[in-house]
C-alpha cells in the first residue's frame, strides 16, 4: 500500500521489508542509518527495543512505551506510534463508534494494545479494562497509563476474569485467532453490548468475529487499523496527506493475493 501511495503522489521512494534478528537489533538499525534510509516501520518484537536508539520521540509514543514508525533526517531519528490513532479512525469508519464515555474491554497488553489503550483513554473512554493471559502485565500497563493520564479510569486483570463484564466494546489486540482457529474469549459469557473489534486481519473472519456474527453484534477485523496506521505513517515520513483510497485498494488486493 505504501508503494501505491508513493506512485500516486510521484514520490521517489520504495517500501521494502527487512527481517531483523532481535539479537542484532542495534547493528541492524545502525545499518539502516548508514545507508540513509528515510524511515521505517517496526513490528513485534522491536517496538520497545527501538526507544533507546531514537533522538526524538513524540509524547504519545513515549507515554505508550512503543514506537512503530520512525522518520530519519538530519536531526536524527524521530519515533512515533500510529497504532492507536489508526485504530480510532478504523473504529469510526467501520463501526461508527467513538470511545467517549464507553466501557471498553481490551484483550492483550503487548505493543499494539499499548497504543490502542492510550488513544482510547486520550479520547475519553469512560472506562478501560485491560485483560491479559498474564494478569501482571495487564495490571502493569494499567498502572503506566494511569501515570500518563491521571484522570483515566483504567484497570488490569487476567483473561480468565472477563465473564459478565458487559463492556460496550470488546477489542482483541492479541494474536489469538491468527490462523490458529481459536478465540481469546467466549463472547456469550462476556456480555458485549454494542460491538466487537479484532485487530487480526488474516484471516479476515476470525473465530471471535464468527461468534460476534452469531450473536448479532456489529463487528470488524483489523484491516481498517492496518490501513489507517499505515496512512498516518506515510504522512509522518513524507509530509503529505496519504492517498487513502489508493492505499486501501492496494492493501485489499495484496491481502486477496495471499489468500
Amino acid at each position: 500500500m505504501h508503494n501505491a501511495g508513493f506512485r500516486a503522489l510521484g514520490i521517489n521512494a520504495v517500501y521494502v521489508a527487512f527481517p531483523l534478528d532481535p539479537t542484532q537489533f542495534d547493528t541492524g538499525i545502525r545499518g539502516l542509518r548508514a545507508v540513509d534510509v528515510a524511515g521505517f516501520n517496526l513490528t513485534v518484537p522491536h517496538k520497545s527495543a527501538i526507544l533507546p536508539l531514537l533522538d526524538h520521540i513524540t509524547p504519545e509514543a513515549r507515554a505508550v512505551g512503543a514506537v512503530n514508525t520512525v522518520r530519519c533526517d538530519a536531526q536524527g531519528m524521530h519515533g512515533t506510534n500510529t497504532d492507536g490513532e489508526g485504530y480510532l479512525r478504523a473504529l469510526a469508519e467501520e463501526l461508527s463508534l467513538a470511545p467517549q464515555g464507553k466501557r471498553v474491554l481490551l484483550l492483550g497488553a503487548g505493543g499494539a494494545a499499548r497504543g490502542i489503550a492510550y488513544s482510547l483513554l486520550a479520547a475519553a473512554a469512560g472506562e478501560l479494562i485491560i485483560a491479559n493471559r498474564s494478569a501482571d502485565k495487564a495490571v502493569a500497563l494499567a498502572r503506566e497509563l494511569s501515570g500518563a493520564l491521571p484522570t483515566a479510569q483504567v484497570r488490569g486483570m487476567g483473561l480468565d476474569a472477563v465473564a459478565g463484564l458487559a463492556p460496550d466494546l470488546l477489542i482483541n489486540a492479541t494474536t489469538v485467532g491468527m490462523g490458529d482457529g481459536q478465540s481469546p474469549v467466549e463472547l456469550a459469557r462476556v456480555g458485549v453490548r454494542e460491538a466487537v473489534s479484532d485487530i487480526v486481519y488474516t484471516p479476515a473472519r476470525t473465530p471471535l468475529l464468527a461468534q460476534a456474527e452469531a450473536l448479532g453484534l456489529p463487528h470488524a477485523n483489523g484491516i481498517g487499523m492496518l490501513l489507517h496506521q499505515g496512512c498516518l505513517a506515510f504522512a509522518f515520513w513524507t509530509g503529505h496527506e496519504a492517498p487513502v483510497g489508493v492505499m486501501r485498494r492496494a492493501l485489499l488486493a495484496g491481502l486477496a493475493a495471499r489468500d
